[in-house]
């Protein structure tokens, strides 16, 4: 976290902005879920049936996201990013504020509607305002806050809401994304934002050719989520792990997920951000491998490490195919990573559905190795075309 809090406070202030806005979302998206045991008390109803709270705010985001993108290309995507960041502090009061589920519900509704305003923007105006020879990199330092919000945000949010109650947590959230607001305003001034006509003007592109970055999209996050949402269950299950055993676990993936992306980044911008996409898919293929034979020993020890190497290997992945993104689309940018945004949660529900079930009949280690062969096959398709091999001069050697 030092490292990360020190990068950026030597980078420029849009970036420190940026990363906390996208922190703020990540953590929204990642709270609710710890806090369904609380909500279900009060609510007088089981936690299962909460699992609404979750998918509502998920599905809302995913299906958003590209039309938010598409809305900012023709009303500028700083007037976009403003009214998201003001929607999403509005939404959390209002989930504070809900006395039932229908109306919790629907302001995760909201809430999800509005962060698909924030994610795919902000990363339109990264790459936007990053020299192309450092995109990777500041793409890689935006997403590293999405990141800590699942190591850091939402168990701080937990920490408070047992200290107080699950209400508060939200109020937080909603006045600091409220203060947020005016902060991106003035960050992100009109006379330093690419306005709609010029992005219209310059529009010779066809969002058809994002394709291979979309099905290299699906793939990764399916493979990654495969697992990631099993590893509790399967510890607790095979390895009859305790919950700091888990809990710590759980920290080693974070920790090389965090390492992953910024290290990922930084490479993408010396020898090209295709080669990072298909070295980190490939990788990825061959740390699950690692990770069944580690699965296998059953010391945890064993397990932990191997889960570091996988999320290191595969969270470099993020920044290089966003910068992929960046280079091939400049006018239709915010709808295609966007689109992005949605495919990535495409594989998350895909790879979830898929891994609990070949889980429930052939064990983890079966999901382990299905894992690795989705891995491998988003490296096939990362090997088509020409959307993976950026110009020689949008990359350094040195």
């Amino acid at each position: 976290m030092r490292s990360i809090v020190g990068a950026t406070a030597r980078s420029p202030i849009w970036l420190l902005v940026s990363w906390v806005t996208i922190f703020l979302v990540g953590t929204d998206l990642f709270i609710v879920s710890s806090f369904l045991p609380s909500i279900a008390r009060e609510l007088r109803t089981s936690p299962a049936s909460l699992a609404i709270l979750v998918s509502a705010f998920s599905v809302a985001y995913a299906v958003a996201c590209p039309v938010q993108g598409w809305v900012a290309e023709r009303l500028g995507l700083r007037t976009v990013l403003i009214a998201g960041v003001t929607s999403l502090g509005l939404a959390n009061l209002y989930t504070a504020m809900a006395p039932d589920l229908l109306r919790l519900t629907v302001s995760r509704v909201l809430a999800g509607f509005a962060a698909a305003a924030i994610s795919p923007v902000l990363y339109a105006l990264t790459a936007d305002r990053a020299a192309p020879a450092q995109r990777a990199s500041r793409l890689a330092l935006v997403n590293s806050g999405l990141v800590i919000s699942l190591c850091l945000g939402a168990p701080l949010g937990l920490v408070i809401g047992d200290m107080t109650n699950w209400r508060t947590v939200f109020v937080g959230l909603a006045t600091v994304l409220l203060i947020m607001a005016p902060i991106n305003a003035a960050t992100w001034s009109p006379r330093t934002t690419r306005t709609p006509a010029i992005r219209v003007a310059i529009s010779h592109e066809q969002v058809w050719n994002a394709l291979p970055l979309l099905v290299c999209m699906v793939a990764w996050s399916a493979s990654v989520y495969a697992t990631y949402t099993l590893i509790a269950m399967s510890l607790s299950q095979d390895f009859r792990a305790s919950a700091q055993g888990i809990a710590s676990t759980l920290a080693c993936f974070g920790a090389g997920a965090t390492a992953g992306v910024l290290g990922g980044g930084r490479l993408a911008d010396h020898i090209g951000a295709g080669r990072v996409v298909r070295l980190s898919l490939l990788l990825m293929s061959a740390a699950f491998a690692l990770c069944h034979a580690a699965y296998r020993t059953h010391v945890p020890g064993v397990l932990a490490t191997a889960l570091f190497a996988v999320s290191f290997a595969a969270y470099g992945f993020f920044p290089a195919i966003q910068a992929c993104a960046a280079r091939m689309f400049t006018a239709q940018r915010p709808t295609v990573l966007g689109l992005m945004s949605s495919a990535l949660y495409v594989g998350i529900t895909l790879g979830a559905s898929l891994g609990a079930s070949v889980f429930e009949s052939l064990g983890m280690g079966a999901v382990l190795i299905m894992s690795a062969m989705i891995a491998l096959g988003g490296f096939l398709v990362s090997l088509q075309g020409t959307a993976f091999a950026p110009p020689r001069q949008e990359y350094r050697t040195t």
